[in-house]
């Protein structure tokens, strides 16, 4: 990808993140899979987890994009991604904790053989001022600091961003 298609990906997801948070009340916690939500409108009711809405980010980029967005949890948009398929198809492409993270990063909790939660970097900055948005209960998707749970595992970058 050239800089100004990351740019327009990021632009995207960072649009996609910020609907999906102002419409709270529509967006509802389920784990159920395969994912159905791929597509559908931020500011629409629809049912999803965590990677869910990670993996939905990307996949509206990839569809008002001219260009492949290709699917951070690497089942290209089936439905089948969870965090675990996120942090494998991405595990090369980790982020240093003292480096910026942009976004679209994606950081994830729990331990190297038992993701449990992944939050997808929404304003770019710091591991202290960068903006991640969760969807870990029915209560999402919010605003949260990167290192807002006591099991961070790390961050990693999808392809298409790298």
């Amino acid at each position: 990808m050239t800089s100004e298609q990351r740019k327009a990906i990021r632009t995207l997801i960072r649009r996609y993140l910020e609907r999906a948070e102002a419409n709270q009340p529509d967006i509802h916690y389920s784990m159920n899979r395969l994912l159905t939500s791929l597509g559908d409108p931020p500011s629409t009711e629809f049912w999803t987890d965590c990677s869910g809405l990670a993996i939905s980010a990307f996949r509206w980029a990839d569809l008002w994009l001219p260009y492949k967005v290709e699917d951070p949890g690497g089942y290209a948009y089936s439905g089948a991604g969870n965090t675990q398929s996120i942090l494998v198809t991405n595990r090369t492409r980790r982020i240093p904790e003292n480096r910026m993270f942009f976004v679209g990063d994606m950081a994830l909790f729990g331990s190297w053989s038992r993701t449990k939660h992944v939050t997808i970097c929404r304003r770019n900055g710091t591991a202290f001022t960068s903006i991640w948005t969760s969807h870990g209960s029915e209560r999402g998707p919010y605003a949260v600091r990167m290192k807002y749970r006591d099991d961070f595992l790390c961050v990693v970058r999808a392809k298409s961003l790298a």
